[in-house]
């Protein structure tokens, strides 16, 4: 299987540059020993980050509360106006780490590296690794991903970029790091929040730019089948933004991938949703 890669140039902890080749860590730390630890991953051009850092926040303290860490709405913000001077030039892919240190510590890890070029379309598999809608802390983003890097190295020794997963019920949820859409019936449909899946900031901004472009959009419970007959496919990340499916390994050859009627309108959507937002004053 290949492993994930994710290249890193820049390490801060706690507000202490780090040698990126170096250690920085305990190893007694329960972030380290147990994976208790929660994350947010976006991309900054030239300095200047995603107009949804607010919404990466929200989910950052949603997380922290799922999980009994003691972070307050705008813990995300605050700590990345230290970071922010590193990556003044370039495109880079950015994540904050929130790790459980002793003693009811907590630590603030900043990693960056290059921003991965543009995909044009990709090539998912469905997993048969499982999620629980039950799972009281399924709407966390946390370290905690074992499975989920094992479901995606099988599907990438497949061939695939990504792996699609299923719920233990057998309806569809999401990739190991992305949400899915289908475009069926005239309209985009993503499974719901309560089938465990995560809250996706892309996600949910792909929703908001179909509503306010009148965009027929709904969240409801998809089934297997539902790949079988969608018109498109798509997975979306903060990182890859929206991108078009081309091939279901073992499941279906051919999609229209980048050549989909429908993929052009629903990025227009989503550019004018993220313009607007970004001439949004923030608080």
């Amino acid at each position: 299987m290949n492993p994930i890669q994710d290249p890193t140039k820049l390490v801060q902890l706690d507000g202490q540059l780090f040698d990126a080749e170096q250690p920085a860590l305990l190893a007694s730390l329960p972030g380290v020993l147990r994976g208790e630890g929660i994350f947010e991953t976006f991309v900054i051009h030239d300095g200047v980050p995603t107009p949804l850092l607010a919404q990466h926040d929200k989910r950052l303290a949603h997380s922290a509360k799922l999980t009994g860490f003691d972070l307050q709405l705008g813990s995300l913000q605050q700590s990345f106006k230290n970071f922010q001077p590193l990556v003044k030039v370039g495109n880079w892919r950015v994540r904050l780490t929130v790790l459980r240190g002793l003693n009811g510590q907590q630590h603030f890890l900043w990693n960056a590296g290059p921003e991965p070029p543009p995909r044009l379309d990709a090539i998912v598999q469905v997993s048969d690794f499982r999620m629980d809608p039950l799972n009281p802390i399924a709407g966390a983003k946390t370290i905690s991903r074992l499975d989920l890097q094992v479901a995606r190295a099988k599907a990438q020794a497949a061939g695939a970029f990504e792996a699609i997963l299923r719920t233990t019920d057998g309806d569809l949820a999401e990739g190991t790091s992305s949400n899915l859409f289908l475009w069926s019936d005239d309209a985009l449909q993503t499974p719901p929040l309560d089938r465990g899946i995560l809250g996706g900031v892309t996600r949910q901004s792909v929703i908001d730019a179909c509503l306010a472009a009148k965009i027929p959009v709904f969240e409801r419970k998809l089934q297997l089948e539902d790949l079988d007959t969608a018109v498109e496919v798509y997975i979306s990340n903060a990182v890859i933004g929206l991108v078009p499916v081309a091939k279901i390994l073992e499941r279906r050859d051919s999609l229209p991938g980048a050549e989909g009627k429908h993929l052009q309108t629903l990025v227009n959507a989503y550019r004018d949703f993220l313009t607007a937002m970004s001439r949004t004053p923030t608080a």
